[in-house]
């Protein structure tokens, strides 16, 4: 049934959306993680969504997971760990901390893809290090 208030008989068309994000969404790909120059993780898997809202940023558009899997340095793995520890606020606060890091996406074609980013906390806390996804907020560069 119509609403009475409506004069249109088609449907609003949806917001403009950029073509390029669709490439390579929602699957996980693997990647480094580098911090000052440093390998810090020697397999981070790295997956990208985009969430096609209205009224968010390009920016916010994006949303990075990453699961930090073996090797990974002490420094950055008890950061991560007290990151998963936290929730809320607290989580928040532990996440400002930690030092950004740069992810090196490796693609099969050969080619590298680079973002530097923060960490947030996790939305599952327990379990091993290595299954628990971190968000990743890209910072300009």
């Amino acid at each position: 049934m119509r609403n009475a208030a409506s004069t249109s008989r088609t449907p609003f068309a949806p917001a403009p959306v950029d073509g390029e994000p669709v490439l390579g969404a929602g699957r996980w790909r693997v990647g480094r993680a580098y911090r000052g120059g440093r390998l810090v993780c020697g397999c981070v898997h790295v997956a990208i969504g985009f969430d096609d809202r209205l009224g968010l940023t390009r920016r916010e558009r994006r949303t990075v997971r990453a699961r930090f899997c073996e090797p990974i340095a002490d420094e950055l793995r008890a950061e991560l760990s007290e990151l998963a520890r936290r929730r809320g606020s607290a989580g928040e606060r532990a996440a400002e901390r930690i030092d950004p890091i740069e992810v090196v996406i490796d693609d099969p074609a050969g080619e590298h893809e680079g973002m530097t980013g923060r960490l947030r906390p996790a939305h599952t806390r327990h379990g091993r290090l290595r299954e628990i996804e971190f968000g990743l907020r890209e910072c300009p560069r």
